[in-house]
C-alpha cells in the first residue's frame, strides 16, 4: 500500500508538472494571450481610424454627388480649373538663399 501512495504522488506530481508546463510555456499560455489581447487593441484602434477616415469619404462623396458648388470648388482647387473668362494665376514659391537676400 506505501508503494502504491508513492506511485500515485509521483503520478500527480508529474501531471500537474505537464499541466504547469502548458499553462505557462505553451500554444495557450499567458503570454501568448497577452500578445494576442495587444495585438487586438491595435486592430481594434486601426480600425477606428479607419472608421472615421470612411465617414469623411462618405460625406464628401454626398455632398459631391447633391451640390454643384462642391464639385465646382473641387474642380478650382485640386484640378486648376477655371472658367474661359476666368483669368487663372498661378503663384510659384521662390525659395530664398542667405547669399541672393536684397534688403
Amino acid at each position: 500500500m506505501n508503494r502504491l501512495n508513492y506511485l500515485l504522488v509521483i503520478f500527480l506530481i508529474l501531471i500537474i508538472f505537464l499541466l504547469l508546463k502548458s499553462i505557462f510555456f505553451g500554444d495557450y499560455s499567458y503570454s501568448k494571450k497577452n500578445e494576442l489581447l495587444q495585438e487586438n487593441n491595435n486592430q481594434n484602434e486601426i480600425n477606428f481610424n479607419l472608421e472615421k477616415h470612411n465617414e469623411i469619404l462618405e460625406f464628401e462623396i454626398k455632398n459631391a454627388q447633391s451640390s454643384d458648388e462642391h464639385v465646382e470648388n473641387f474642380a478650382r482647387e485640386k484640378l486648376n480649373l477655371s472658367y474661359p473668362e476666368e483669368e487663372f494665376i498661378n503663384f510659384k514659391k521662390q525659395e530664398e538663399d542667405d547669399d541672393d537676400k536684397n534688403y
